[in-house]
């Protein structure tokens, strides 16, 4: 156990290996705040001084007993030192401290300088990468520009691109928050590159330089934080967003491991290039030479540093007696801790509220309000009684984004679950050493199964794999032999390292999306790709200017887009199809007697599976019917279905109803007739289905959904 020296213990080192930066970030709290040292530093950090902090840190560790540290390179910009001179200054670290210690080295940088190479030798030295990013093109381009204005974006997005390909080094992205930018092209953007984590970080600011823009806005930022954690808590769960996961750990009474919430000690000095030993970096926003500590690398030791009357009223300021009056007797104290100490400066020095205090005390209240209704929810979701959330909300997708997110939450967790399982099965199993390999590989990324838990294919085959492991028969639909294949789990592993996805993926070579139906469905070929991918989008724009609430719920859990043929079907009819054993999968058909269906069709049939998938959302939490043998009527079917077919047929058919009153609204010619026959058709059936409904064995959750949908038949 590692004693405590006097004064602070320090486990994390910031190290300056370059002064200077080939950007010119207008905000950046280094060159255009209060204190511009960096103009009178060496350009690099020497070999003497290198060499210096090598020595004081594995002095420092073995004195303090610490065991586990980081050191993290930054500048400026730190490639500017070069790839070769920063896995050279790693290996002098780690050679020094030894190998009792774990030292774990990263590196802040903007990725212009990144090469493959660069990559390559980073790797080697095992040191790990953040990225900073403000998010897509027109984002990012307004701060993070070249000195003469030139935009960075696409040398950055390259960076993005090396990165993506070498998970075990990706730490993650940093963003600072420009609020002309809307939350959701940010979180859309980052969650489609699949980062592994996300910070992002409102612009430095304190009492005498206010955040920009807020002076003329009052409201500017505490909209957008809000607003922002909506969308992730709702819709982009998966996305690791520090600053978000943050808050929630300080609502729920645990530390919230970063500065900006929560109460803490101070962890962390950083090392100038000219070797000389400063406070917290971002206190340079507030005056000159705010950071300087006395001493450095060359004549002074660390532990001398941590025990510095400096050091110590900056740990003060990070208690609940070092706060200002105010601060100490404010309702969400215990969670925002008073905020960052940068944040709070001003002319009577840092006993003042953080200058965010406005928008602190109303994004953790916000964040209070949706955790107790979240609960509220998750209540009923894990009763044995079922579902009793208001089924009215959650039946229409403009209200029902709460309930469905937490739906899909808990299924991909499950599904997560499984597929661990699955892995572990395969990992201690498996006679192919390349199996077991993969396997290990990818139990050792959780974020990487919580990733492949919301692929369709992923959660099928990871199904058909623990079937086999308990004992029962695995098959297709048509009856064949279904042999879950060790090899697909290098597919998995291999497509985590592409290119970034769009939801849902379109007609995708996976073979589990495909391999649970044998022979029974016809996929279309690859070449039919051309001509029906302007056709979906053509639909999904259909839909999103009837709905666009709806089209974003279809996106989160409609993962997948399949093309098929039914080879049984009339060459006439248009089909499509869902099935739970493939959860998050839309199959539907685009081509009728060889040529295009209309999109307005295909609408249609996107409209139609999605609702199915819906619906086995609930189902899997709370059943509509009762167990039972009983098979029934279907004025959609031929054949006699099982009561829960008929519901699903009426959960889809009243939001079909729906459409094709739309569609008659907009009057148009070739349409017309087609919508008032597609009307009239589908009340008869639907007041069939009720009748019959009304006699089948519901729980209570079908009764109140049941009476749901037939008020919306009224409509």
């Amino acid at each position: 156990m590692a004693v405590r020296a006097d004064g602070v213990q320090l486990t994390s080192f910031l190290v300056k290996v370059a002064s200077r930066c080939n950007l010119d970030c207008d905000y950046c709290y280094v060159y255009h705040h209060a204190d511009q040292s960096w103009r009178s530093m060496p350009r690099l950090l020497s070999p003497e001084n290198r060499e210096a902090f090598a020595s004081q840190l594995a002095s420092y560790l073995q004195h303090a007993g610490i065991r586990r540290c980081v050191v993290v390179f930054h500048g400026g910009e730190p490639l500017l030192m070069g790839s070769t001179e920063l896995v050279a200054f790693a290996a002098q670290l780690r050679g020094a401290v030894g190998t009792h210690v774990q030292l774990d080295i990263g590196m802040q940088t903007n990725g212009l300088l990144l090469t493959q190479e660069a990559l390559d030798a980073f790797a080697s030295a095992a040191i790990g990468i953040s990225l900073s990013l403000d998010g897509p093109k027109e984002a990012n381009d307004l701060h993070r520009t070249s000195r003469r204005g030139r935009s960075s974006f696409e040398q950055t997005y390259q960076a993005l691109q090396l990165l993506r390909s070498a998970p075990d080094l990706f730490a993650g992205v940093i963003a600072v928050i420009d609020p002309r930018t809307q939350p959701r092209q940010l979180l859309e953007f980052f969650s489609e590159q699949q980062v592994p984590r996300l910070d992002f970080l409102l612009p430095d600011a304190h009492h005498q330089r206010p955040p920009p823009g807020r002076v003329e806005q009052p409201n500017l930022y505490e909209k957008w934080l809000i607003e922002a954690f909506d969308l992730w808590f709702d819709e982009y769960p998966t996305l690791q967003v520090r600053t978000f996961e943050a808050l929630l750990d300080a609502v729920a009474g645990m530390p919230s491991q970063t500065d900006a919430f929560g109460f803490g000690d101070v962890s962390l000095i950083t090392v100038e290039t000219d070797g000389s030993y400063h406070d917290l970096d971002v206190l340079k926003v507030v005056s000159q030479d705010a950071t300087r500590l006395n001493g450095a690398v060359t004549d002074t030791p660390i532990s001398e540093v941590a025990a510095s009357p400096a050091l110590a009223a900056h740990r003060a300021l990070l208690t609940k007696e070092g706060l200002c009056t105010s601060c100490r007797s404010c309702d969400v104290v215990d969670v925002c801790g008073g905020g960052s100490v940068p944040h709070r400066f001003g002319l009577n020095g840092f006993k003042n509220p953080t200058v965010y205090c406005k928008e602190m005390r109303a994004l953790i209240r916000h964040v209070q309000a949706r955790v107790a209704e979240s609960l509220e929810l998750a209540r009923p979701v894990s009763a044995a009684a079922g579902y009793t959330g208001d089924l009215r909300e959650f039946e229409s997708a403009e209200t029902s984004r709460e309930a469905v997110s937490a739906l899909w939450a808990s299924a991909t967790s499950a599904q997560s679950t499984g597929l661990r399982s699955a892995l572990l099965w395969l990992e201690s199993s498996c006679n192919e050493p390349e199996g077991t390999a993969v396997a290990r590989t990818l139990l050792e990324s959780p974020s990487a199964i919580d990733l492949l838990a919301q692929k369709p294919g992923a959660v099928a085959w990871s199904n058909a794999i623990l079937a086999r492991d308990a004992g029962r028969p695995v098959s297709a639909v048509d009856g064949s032999a279904l042999d879950p294949d060790v090899s697909y789990a290098q597919w998995m592993l291999a497509g985590l390292q592409g290119s970034p996805e769009a939801s849902p993926v379109v007609h995708a070579t996976d073979v589990w999306l495909r391999r649970p139906f044998g022979g029974a469905i016809h996929f279309e070929d690859q070449d039919v790709l051309p001509a029906a991918l302007p056709l979906l989008q053509e639909a999904l724009g259909i839909l999103d200017a009837w709905r666009p609430a709806l089209v974003r719920e279809l996106r989160m859990i409609c993962r997948a887009v399949q093309f098929i043929r039914d080879p049984a079907a009339d060459p006439d009819k248009i089909v499509s199809f869902s099935d739970n054993a493939v959860p998050g999968t839309l199959y539907v058909s685009v081509m009728q007697r060889g040529g295009l269906i209309d999109a307005y069709d295909l609408a249609d049939s996107l409209l139609h599976e999605y609702r199915h998938q819906k619906l086995y959302l609930l189902e899997r939490i709370a059943p509509v019917v009762e167990p039972t043998t009983r098979k029934v009527v279907s004025p959609w079917r031929q054949d006699l279905r099982p009561p829960s077919g008929l519901f699903h047929a009426i959960f889809v058919f009243v939001e079909l109803r729906r459409f094709w009153k739309y569609v008659n609204s907009l009057n148009l010619d070739r349409l017309n007739m087609r919508a008032q026959n597609q009307l009239m058709d589908t009340d008869t059936r639907l007041r069939e289905a009720f009748q019959t409904l009304a006699k089948c064995p519901l729980t209570g959750v079908g009764r109140s959904l049941a009476a749901v949908l037939e008020a919306a038949a009224r409509e």
